[in-house]
């Protein structure tokens, strides 16, 4: 709306038309924001379950390494994933002391439970671990003849199996790896999708309004441990994994022709960062 002055000019009323006005919902800056008052970094650990680019890293990495180097960087790997969980619930308002390091062991269970596969496997194959009681090379040998023998039965789409099977390990790969990198991709997706899902209400509203207040963080923040709700199955699942793969790497000593110094030992020599 203009108003004519006395000397002549026109002036503009700044608040004319400002009730039928659109809201700016497209801008970021005016929708509330959860994470408004922390900055780039800490936003980004906060949200980091929930990122392509962390999961491509950390699939890539951790297949890479543990397979082509050793299952030391399995653990290193955790180990910052760990650390990245645990300054994410103190930005969030966890409590301090046992309440932030209970829900922070749980929400990396299936990191934990990929370390506890992964000292499965390496108890029960390679040479270190033997191979249920065929670790000398006579036997080896042996068992290899047999399967020989079977393959040489088998229909031609097995056949194309095991040659696909000479290519891979002409590559480095064995079998053994191929199941270790499916259960790194399966578990990084499981935690993907458990962090879509409760961590929600930290999603910046685009269609909220420039007067809206932004969603109050604390009062999402459980009071209780996370063994004092309903598990869920991917909890359960995480719990028997471990439980199962604790169980199965004591049992091998009993199955293989390890004893546990030397059980411990290979372990040991397989976990070193740079292997002979």
């Amino acid at each position: 709306m203009k108003e004519v002055l006395k000397d002549g000019h026109d002036s503009v009323n700044p608040n004319a038309g400002a009730e039928s006005a659109p809201a700016d919902v497209g801008n970021p800056a005016a929708t509330p924001d959860a994470l408004g008052h922390l900055g780039p970094v800490h936003r980004w650990i906060v949200l980091h379950d929930r990122s392509v680019v962390f999961a491509l890293l950390y699939v890539s990495l951790t297949i890479f390494l543990s397979v082509y180097v050793s299952y030391f960087w399995l653990v290193a790997l955790v180990g910052l994933h760990l650390a990245l969980e645990w300054l994410k619930k103190g930005y969030l308002g966890y409590g301090g002391g046992w309440h932030r390091a209970a829900w922070t062991v749980w929400d990396t269970k299936f990191d934990i439970a990929l370390v506890f596969l992964a000292l499965t496997l390496l108890s029960y194959t390679g040479v270190g671990a033997g191979v249920a009681g065929a670790q000398s090379a006579t036997r080896v040998g042996l068992l290899g003849g047999r399967l020989s023998a079977l393959g040489a039965r088998v229909s031609p789409i097995l056949a194309r199996f095991a040659r696909a099977g000479v290519v891979l390990r002409a590559m480095g790969i064995r079998a053994v790896d191929l199941f270790f990198s499916a259960r790194v991709i399966l578990f990084r997706k499981a935690d993907m999708a458990r962090a879509s899902k409760e961590e929600a209400f930290l999603e910046q509203d685009a269609s909220a309004g420039v007067d809206a207040e932004a969603p109050e963080i604390s009062g999402r923040i459980p009071a209780h441990l996370p063994w004092q709700r309903a598990l869920g199955g991917y909890g359960w699942f995480a719990i028997i994994l471990v439980v199962v793969n604790t169980i199965a790497v004591f049992a091998a000593p009993v199955v293989t022709e390890h004893t546990y110094p030397s059980l411990l030992d290979a372990l040991a020599t397989k976990l070193h960062p740079w292997p002979q």
